[in-house]
């Protein structure tokens, strides 16, 4: 998955880097940690709920790509955090059934992260476990 904002992917697979684990690299309550279940989001129409279930978008969710740009911009004045991590368990299923749902995922979080860096010096990082 090298697609996306430079850094905004962290593979932890390899390190064999258990969901515990994401906790020691991004402690709570500095960091916000959503965590889904890749292997029950295989295309973008699983992906919106279960984003807007984890990082607890509000209930007018659009569940489009500009909705979710727009929700995680305003993760800092919904969430206060230093940070934001979208924690993905079964990553090797994660959208693997469309590629280009993944490839447009990872525009949107990366121009999500390129502005919550900016504007309120907190990353965003989607860690593949």
């Amino acid at each position: 998955m090298g697609l996306g904002e430079e850094g905004l992917f962290l593979d932890l697979k390899a390190g064999g880097a258990a969901a515990e684990g994401i906790e020691k690299l991004f402690p709570p309550p500095s960091y916000f940690v959503a965590y889904v279940d890749g292997a029950g989001i295989p295309d973008k129409a699983a992906l919106m709920p279960a984003l807007a279930a984890a990082f607890r978008f509000p209930s007018y969710f659009g569940k489009n790509w500009d909705a979710l740009l727009d929700c995680l911009r305003s993760l800092p004045g919904e969430i206060p955090a230093k940070g934001y991590v979208l924690a993905v368990r079964n990553s090797g299923s994660f959208l693997s059934s469309s590629p280009k749902d993944l490839e447009d995922f990872a525009d949107v979080a990366g121009e999500a992260r390129v502005f919550l860096l900016e504007k309120f010096k907190a990353p965003f990082t989607v860690a593949l476990l």
